[in-house]
């Protein structure tokens, strides 16, 4: 086993593959022979699935088959894979009008994860590789998504006024009570910036893509170094980002992908 690796969830794992594998249910016995797992280990990973969904047992064979659960997690994930292809024409258009770095994230958590980019064709350029996690209350299309989250949500991720944030440089935002007076002007501004809060020399202008009841699910941002990616082009910019987000909202919720 590499080291960092849990051996039970690697066994719950193989145990959740061998059933996508196989076409038909399968006994506690059979599970155990093909995965070379002890019978008392197998009954209780399928306790644990059975209980959360993950698998499903006939009551009149007492054997075991796929739950609807891991349905329900890969339509999520094609619904991603969906929302992502909608974005894409859209992060073009934009790469062509600004030849800087866009990025299309959504947040987990307290962090803004990139799903997907279009390099700066630039020499000095960013360089945020896709599955990157950035904290969000320090970059502006983690600041752009959390402007546009419920109040209780943005409770709930980031706790009382008084609590201290991580500050990666001098101009980070360094606590919940300087967060929420900065959402509070994106809310009203519709979009957020990033002067170098998250690397100094990089700055970066994000804006939150909505569903029909005005909550963020995702967010783009453009982003470059700060000696030309500077608050005039910033400014310059705002409008036709916000333009931009608005349309791909609309034909989100359009369709109805999330």
């Amino acid at each position: 086993m590499e080291k960092g690796k849990i051996k039970s969830i690697g066994k719950s794992l193989d145990l959740l593959e061998l059933l996508s594998d196989n076409k038909k249910e399968m006994g506690i016995t059979e599970i155990s022979k093909e995965l070379h797992m002890g019978i008392s280990t197998v009954h209780r990973i399928l306790t644990t699935l059975k209980c959360r969904g993950y698998i499903i047992q006939n009551q009149q064979t007492l054997k075991y088959a796929l739950g609807i659960k891991l349905f329900i997690l890969g339509c999520k994930v094609q619904s991603t894979m969906n929302l992502v292809n909608l974005v894409t024409p859209f992060l073009q258009k934009l790469s062509k009008k600004t030849n800087e770095g866009i990025n299309f994230a959504i947040l987990e958590g307290r962090e803004a994860v990139c799903l997907s980019k279009i390099e700066s064709p630039e020499v000095l350029r960013t360089d945020i590789k896709i599955g990157a996690r950035l904290p969000a209350h320090c970059t502006a299309v983690g600041k752009a998504i959390l402007a546009f989250l419920p109040e209780g949500k943005l409770t709930m991720l980031y706790g009382k006024d008084n609590k201290k944030l991580n500050a990666p440089t001098i101009n980070s935002i360094s606590s919940v009570m300087e967060l929420k007076k900065c959402l509070e002007k994106i809310k009203k501004d519709g979009y957020a910036t990033d002067k170098e809060e998250f690397q100094i020399g990089i700055n970066c202008l994000g804006v939150p893509i909505l569903n029909n009841e005005g909550i963020s699910i995702a967010g783009i941002s453009v982003t470059g170094p700060s000696s030309r990616f500077n608050l005039s082009e910033i400014k310059k910019l705002k409008n036709t980002l916000i333009s931009i987000s608005k349309d791909i909202s609309y034909q989100l919720n359009s369709i109805n992908i999330l």
